[in-house]
């Protein structure tokens, strides 16, 4: 099992999340806790999953969580730097259009 970091940032009123590592089973808590400790609230939310080589299907849950999350909150999610693997997954489900992605 490898671990998962996340760095947490502010820019303008959005948040940004930089999850570094895989987003599995085991780690997936470690991204959706990011978004329980932010005491602030913010306009948007942006997920940069540049340092995500790996996301299995507990990963697409916990962007699914993050998501509804922003969206009770009045917040917009958007996930940037998707890289291969997980932009692979993201179209196999069909979320690749329910997300905003920048690429």
């Amino acid at each position: 099992m490898r671990t998962l970091s996340v760095a947490v940032s502010h820019n303008q009123g959005t948040v940004v999340l930089r999850p570094h590592g895989d987003v599995d089973q085991d780690n997936a808590p470690t991204l959706t806790g990011a978004l329980e400790k932010l005491e602030q609230p913010c306009r948007s939310l942006a997920v940069d999953l540049s340092q995500v080589p790996f996301m299995d299907s507990a990963g697409l849950h916990a962007l699914l969580f993050l998501e509804r999350r922003c969206r009770a909150r009045g917040a917009r999610l958007i996930l940037t730097g998707v890289r291969d693997q997980p932009a692979r997954l993201l179209d196999l489900v069909g979320l690749t259009g329910h997300f905003s992605i920048i690429r």
